[in-house]
Parts: structure tokens; C-alpha cells; sequence
């Protein structure tokens, strides 16, 4: 008999919690897919990515990110043309022809379903703060699902820290060379970036333990090996919020470094 292997990925993402009609930002590492089906790359993709928008159905919305830190460094950015880098699922995602891509240089994010357009017009110029993405996926308690990786990859968690004001990170601008279509410009764009020279290591296991203690984690896995865990945007920055309350490093491993006088 003949393994539906789709079939098997759908069951698991919809054992979780992801349900017909949900927006849903997912960070993922798709080798498990690979491993797991035996599928060449391309195949492998194509059935995680089908997979999620079955389960979605027709009135559900899948997001990736599609990041790209070569901006801060300088390079140009084309809307149509820059790769993701982070990871072969989300430029599948970013170059499939049902997609729409946000404009951000630096952090962008490529969208399929419906809600894609309203989530991504007249955005912000700032990476993280109001009119951003996330700020978008707040307002509407969007789902994360982390599909083969943990919280640690959870982004989102950089608008809760400007959000709150954090004092190991700052507001940073970056101007450089943008294009979309036929139109190209300078333009400048703004980044939360943390202080480099104060040994600050972005950590969640915290923040992740609270979670699944009071079920606002639910986890399921593939193949009894992979694991699927499913949260949402409120949850998550509720209570990144309390514990920030009691330990301003509550989202970093140590406490930074004293800043360095000029």
C-alpha cells in the first residue's frame, strides 16, 4: 500500500491545533520533511508547503519569513529578485507564483491565502514597530507554528522587546538601495539591533517552560521524531510582557555586559 505521506503531514499540523481558516506564521526546518518522506528536495518542499495550505483551506492564510541581512551591510535589495535567507521552505514559499511578498528590506515575509494583502498594505518602514508585520500579526492574535525547531527561532519576539523598551537593544537606522518593479530608490529602514559589544544572547527556554506549563504550547510530532508545536501572538507576548515585569533579562541568557564608555 502506498504511503500518503501529505496525508500523515496534514494529520500531525492539524493534531497541534492549526485548523481551516487560521493565518499562520510558520519558522520551520524542513530537512525533517526530506528525512521523513525520502523525497528529493523539491518534492519534499512542495508537500510540507501543500500540506499547510490544506490544512488551511481556502479562507486560511500561510506566512513565511523571508529575512535578508544583507541590506544592514550594505547590498541593494530587489523586491522580486532577493532570496530568503532563512531556509529552503520559505524561498519554495517566496518564489511560488500564489504568493505576495511584503516590502521591508531587511525583514520581509512572503504570504499565500487571502488575508496575505491586508496583512502586508501600507506597512511601516520599521522592522518591528507599529505597521510592522508583527505588529499586524499581534492586532489579529495570528498563530506561529514552529515546525522541527523551538521557540528559540520565535522573531516575533523582537517586537515584544521594543514593544517594551528593552535596554540591551536599540533602534537602529539603515539606509541603502531598494527596488520593486520598475521603480528604484534610497531609502531608509529601521532595525531593533542589540548592543555587540555587551555579550547578549537572545534566549526563550524560559519563556518556552512558562508556555508549555500552562499550556499555551501544544505540541504534536511527526513520525514520533519531529516536532510540531503551536502557539499564538497574544500568548506569547502576554507573557514575554510578565516576565520582562520581574526580570528586564528575562529573554536573554545572562545579563549584559556593562556599556563600554567613549
Amino acid at each position: 500500500m502506498q504511503i500518503s505521506w501529505q496525508k500523515l503531514v496534514e494529520e500531525a499540523l492539524e493534531d497541534v491545533g492549526l485548523k481551516q481558516g487560521d493565518i499562520v506564521l510558520v519558522h520551520s526546518d524542513s530537512t525533517a520533511i526530506r528525512e521523513y518522506t525520502g523525497l528529493k528536495w523539491g518534492e519534499a518542499l512542495n508537500l510540507l508547503k501543500e500540506s499547510f495550505l490544506k490544512v488551511l483551506g481556502e479562507n486560511g492564510t500561510l506566512l513565511v519569513p523571508t529575512f535578508n541581512w544583507d541590506f544592514c551591510k550594505g547590498k541593494p535589495y530587489s523586491h522580486e529578485k532577493t532570496r530568503s535567507q532563512v531556509g529552503m521552505f520559505t524561498n519554495n514559499v517566496l518564489f511560488d507564483d500564489r504568493s505576495i511578498r511584503s516590502f521591508h528590506p531587511i525583514y520581509s515575509f512572503a504570504a499565500i491565502g487571502p488575508a496575505a494583502r491586508d496583512l502586508f498594505s501600507d506597512l511601516s518602514k520599521s522592522s518591528f514597530g507599529e505597521n510592522s508585520v508583527f505588529h499586524r500579526l499581534h492586532q489579529i492574535n495570528a498563530k506561529f507554528v514552529f515546525f522541527n525547531v523551538s521557540l528559540e527561532k520565535c522573531t516575533f519576539i523582537h517586537y515584544v522587546e521594543q514593544s517594551k523598551g528593552i535596554s540591551y537593544r536599540f533602534l537602529k537606522q539603515f539606509t541603502g538601495e531598494v527596488s520593486i518593479g520598475d521603480k528604484q530608490f534610497i531609502d531608509t529602514y529601521d532595525f531593533y539591533v542589540r548592543y555587540l559589544d555587551r555579550d547578549i544572547h537572545p534566549y526563550f527556554k524560559r519563556l518556552s517552560d512558562k508556555l508549555f506549563s500552562i499550556d499555551k504550547i501544544h505540541k504534536s510530532t511527526l513520525n514520533d521524531k519531529y516536532p510540531i508545536l503551536l502557539s499564538r501572538c497574544n500568548d506569547i507576548y502576554e507573557y514575554a510582557m510578565i516576565g520582562m515585569e520581574s526580570d528586564p533579562y528575562y529573554l536573554i541568557k545572562n545579563p549584559p555586559k556593562p556599556a563600554i564608555e567613549d
